[in-house]
């Protein structure tokens, strides 16, 4: 699936009130799109967002980490990088 549509289904996800985040790996890609608001794990590559297979404890840290963005607020349209 595109960038563009991945944000488009986020967009109308957000319409009815609902936050949602968006990990990306070509934050270049999510900016264009303009997607509300987005994660970039530096320490992940295309093909594996949220980390390597059978780490189960590296992509439940990343995870906590991205729904903790939830709360502590990012601005609308910027992408937060974690290292």
């Amino acid at each position: 699936m595109c960038h563009r549509t991945v944000v488009h289904v986020q967009r109308a996800i957000e319409a009815i009130g609902i936050p949602t985040i968006l990990i990306t790996v070509e934050p270049t890609q999510t900016v264009q799109a303009r997607a509300p608001r987005a994660v970039h794990p530096t320490f992940n590559a295309i093909g594996t967002p949220v980390g390597k297979a059978g780490d189960v404890a590296g992509q439940r840290v990343l995870l906590e980490r991205t729904f903790a963005a939830l709360y502590d607020p990012i601005e609308p349209g910027s992408i937060r990088e974690f290292a």
